[in-house]
């Protein structure tokens, strides 16, 4: 009695377990195939677009490059102040720092695509420290100027200056952004000890002039908007 009691559960204990590897089986391959043929799945389609910072900068930089100039000048042939400038009219009016001007000077000249031009001074902003020369040339590449509507805090801004080297204009660049944005200046989070980006642009990412870079004898950058030069130019 008591060994055919124990034939009994031990033949539903097998069961159990044959009906429990079974139910796994079926769980794992025969429901998902049974079912994959009424199975949808959906795919959203996503658009990523990067912009490559350093590609930008480059293009900005390229927009600009064609319209800037060192400026000397001389006491008779020796060398007082050196900067650059940037074309602002297509018959050669450009803008530049009013520290490269001295009472010492007998001549300014603008070197730009290996070749050398007098310059003479139109007028001054004392209060800016801004000046404005002329060349006597047509069809030059000009800038073109955002002004402090379109600027915004934290924005990429580009510092590009020009030197001459063997005879041959070569371009500097500076990487900041805008801290502050004032009537008056412009604060950024760069610095700039070389005396050559006195004059110099300040560019925004779309390679427009938002400002003009002063460099005093401390190395100290100082940016006046655009706003500055329209007005002192009369724009």
């Amino acid at each position: 009695m008591k060994s055919a009691i124990s034939k009994k559960i031990l033949n539903i204990f097998f069961i159990l377990i044959i009906g429990g590897i079974g139910g796994v089986l079926a769980d794992q391959f025969l429901v998902p195939y049974l079912s994959s043929g009424n199975r949808t799945t959906i795919i959203n389609p996503t658009k990523e677009i990067t912009i490559v910072e350093n590609v930008a900068i480059q293009e900005a930089i390229d927009k600009v490059k064609s319209s800037l100039v060192a400026i000397h000048s001389y006491q008779n042939k020796n060398l007082i102040n050196q900067g650059t400038g940037f074309f602002i009219t297509s018959d050669g009016l450009l803008i530049t720092s009013d520290n490269l001007i001295s009472s010492r000077a007998t001549q300014y000249l603008v070197f730009r695509n290996g070749n050398s031009s007098a310059a003479t001074l139109v007028k001054r902003d004392l209060k800016n420290n801004i000046a404005l020369f002329q060349i006597e040339d047509g069809n030059l590449p000009v800038v073109s100027m955002a002004g402090l509507e379109d600027l915004h805090l934290g924005e990429r801004v580009i510092l590009v200056g020009a030197e001459l080297v063997s005879a041959h204009l070569s371009e500097f660049v500076n990487l900041g952004i805008i801290r502050s944005i004032g009537q008056q200046t412009l604060t950024l989070n760069l610095s700039e000890e070389s005396s050559l980006a006195d004059g110099s642009p300040l560019i925004n990412i779309k390679g427009e002039v938002i400002g003009l870079n002063l460099v005093d004898n401390q190395g100290l950058l100082k940016t006046v908007p655009t706003d500055k030069i329209k007005e002192f130019v009369g724009f």
